[in-house]
């Protein structure tokens, strides 16, 4: 394998993570081979793992730079928030909207064949971690939420779950749109922020 000087290592993961993005997009995980990838960037199969363990792992960093760009965006909107129900339903909104933006966020979410692909080739505590899906900040705060009593006694993790599942109505949009969807998902939304707060 050819010897790189920093710099052009700095610009060869920039390129494969530029280029692994688009191709990621427009196929989807599973039709994007790793010769896609490094023919596109011009390098060799064995300089790729130079860079990166795989090409889940190198997925795998696109989704954490979405999820990063995804917790700038919601979560000083929901701190701002006056009270905990209208947290919750600005927490809701802006991860729809997110959704319909971060289309390799949106696959892992709404798409479990993609979730068992990349999750096959990782290893197995990477997997189960709550980092994997992005939720730290949501446990985080629902614990801080309950520890002021303003959402009910529940685990955790149960409400994390609630208000990941809501997530799931952006992927019936297209259904659901005859029958006004915008405000189905208003209702769901303030059904679930009454529910998991407290009167």
């Amino acid at each position: 394998m050819a010897k790189f000087t920093q710099l052009e290592k700095e610009r060869i993961k920039k390129k494969l993570l530029e280029v692994a993005y688009r191709f990621f997009i427009e196929k989807g995980l599973k039709s994007t081979s790793l010769e896609d990838i490094t023919s596109s960037v011009g390098i060799a199969k064995s300089t790729f793992y130079a860079f990166f363990e795989s090409k889940e792992m190198l997925y795998m960093e696109l989704l954490a730079h979405e999820g990063e760009q995804i917790e700038k965006q919601v979560w000083p909107k929901v701190i701002a928030a006056e009270d905990i129900r209208l947290a919750i339903k600005i927490y809701l909104n802006e991860m729809s909207l997110e959704l319909e933006d971060k289309i390799l966020t949106q696959r892992l979410v709404y798409d479990l064949e993609e979730y068992k692909l990349v999750s096959r080739k990782l290893n197995p505590e990477y997997v189960g971690s709550e980092n994997l899906r992005s939720i730290v900040p949501l446990t985080d705060f629902i614990r801080a939420r309950q520890d002021s009593k303003e959402i009910i006694d529940e685990d955790p993790g149960v409400i994390a779950g609630v208000l990941r599942s809501a997530w799931l109505i952006g992927s019936q949009k297209e259904e659901l749109q005859q029958y006004n969807y915008e405000r189905i998902r208003e209702l769901l939304f303030e059904a679930i922020a009454n529910r998991i707060t407290r009167p």
